[in-house]
Formats: structure tokens, C-alpha cells, sequence
């Protein structure tokens, strides 16, 4: 009886789990663990990097505000020495070197704007062509959107999108002007 005794205690411990399964779900968990240490080593290396990134900003930002810093001092030093001459000659050679980047974003600002007041009437063009270029670009959007979305007839009395049944007795202008619409109209028929 105790030989039955043990394996129907062996049957209750395994019962509804046969023993290859159990096998093939400790080969798994390892590779789970594996994937999952992983992921885990991938998010600490991703936090790492972002908190070395945000380092360096903080130190790049540090040192353009100490170069500035430094720079006025130096200023402020020649200045109480009287060295205005030295301090004259490097802002002017400064200077220099920025009119030509001015120079050609002035004419770019030019063409733009003058790109954008073409589309629009005479009478706009004399009111908003003073607008800066960011007021200007706004309102061009606004005002070529309102005048393209509005239909347009060669010939007031036809409405838009109407072709005269009498397309005959037309004169020879407005039937030039209607003739692919006439043609699509016998086309559908």
C-alpha cells in the first residue's frame, strides 16, 4: 500500500502537467530572463546617455555665457585703459564680416516680399506693403485662399460651370472660351 500510496501522491504532484512541458517552460524562461535583462540594459544605457547629453548642453551653454562674459570684461578693461582705437578697429572688423550675410538676407526679405504682394491687388499692395514679412506672409495666405476658392465666368450672364445650349449662336469669342465644355458636354451624352 505504500508503493500506491506514493504514486498516487507522485500522480496529485504532476497531475495536469505532463513532465516534458515543465522542461520546455525552464528552457524558456531563461532566454525570457535573458530578453529581459537586455531591455533592461538598454533602458539604463538610454537614461545614461540622456543624462550625459543633458550634461553637455548645460556645459556648452555654461561656456558660451562665460566667453560672453570674459569678452565684455576685456572690453570693459580696454575701455578704462583707453584703448579705444584697438576697440574701434574690432568691432569694425566684426562688422565686416557680418554686412555680407546682412546684405543678402535683406535681399532675400526683398524678393519675398515683393513675391508676395504680386499676388495681390493694387489697392492691397498700397496698404499692406509696409506689413514685415511674418504680418505679410499671413495675410497673403489669407487673402489668395478667399480668391481662389471663388468661381470665375468668362461671361457674366453664363454662370461658371453652365454651357449655353445655344452654343451655335454664340460669338466667336465666347465659343472659344466654352469650346472644351461644349465638347465634354457631347462627350458624357
Amino acid at each position: 500500500m505504500s508503493e500506491e500510496a506514493a504514486m498516487t501522491q507522485s500522480e496529485s504532484e504532476y497531475q495536469g502537467e505532463p513532465l516534458v512541458e515543465k522542461a520546455v517552460a525552464q528552457e524558456v524562461e531563461p532566454n525570457n530572463q535573458d530578453e529581459q535583462a537586455n531591455a533592461h540594459d538598454v533602458s539604463k544605457l538610454v537614461a545614461e546617455s540622456r543624462k550625459y547629453r543633458s550634461r553637455a548642453q548645460n556645459v556648452e551653454a555654461e561656456l558660451s555665457k562665460l566667453q560672453k562674459s570674459m569678452e565684455s570684461d576685456r572690453q570693459k578693461q580696454m575701455e578704462e585703459q583707453n584703448q579705444w582705437q584697438q576697440l574701434a578697429e574690432e568691432r569694425a572688423a566684426k562688422i565686416a564680416e557680418l554686412e555680407p550675410i546682412v546684405e543678402i538676407a535683406r535681399a532675400d526679405e526683398a524678393s519675398q516680399r515683393e513675391q508676395l504682394i504680386a499676388d495681390l491687388s493694387e489697392e492691397d499692395r498700397e496698404t499692406f506693403g509696409d506689413l514685415p514679412l511674418t504680418k505679410l506672409r499671413v495675410l497673403h495666405a489669407k487673402l489668395t485662399t478667399k480668391t481662389q476658392k471663388l468661381p470665375v465666368a468668362s461671361n457674366p450672364a453664363v454662370a461658371a460651370n453652365e454651357v449655353p445650349k445655344d452654343w451655335f449662336n454664340m460669338n466667336q469669342n465666347d465659343r472659344s472660351k466654352q469650346w472644351g465644355k461644349i465638347v465634354a458636354g457631347y462627350v458624357k451624352k
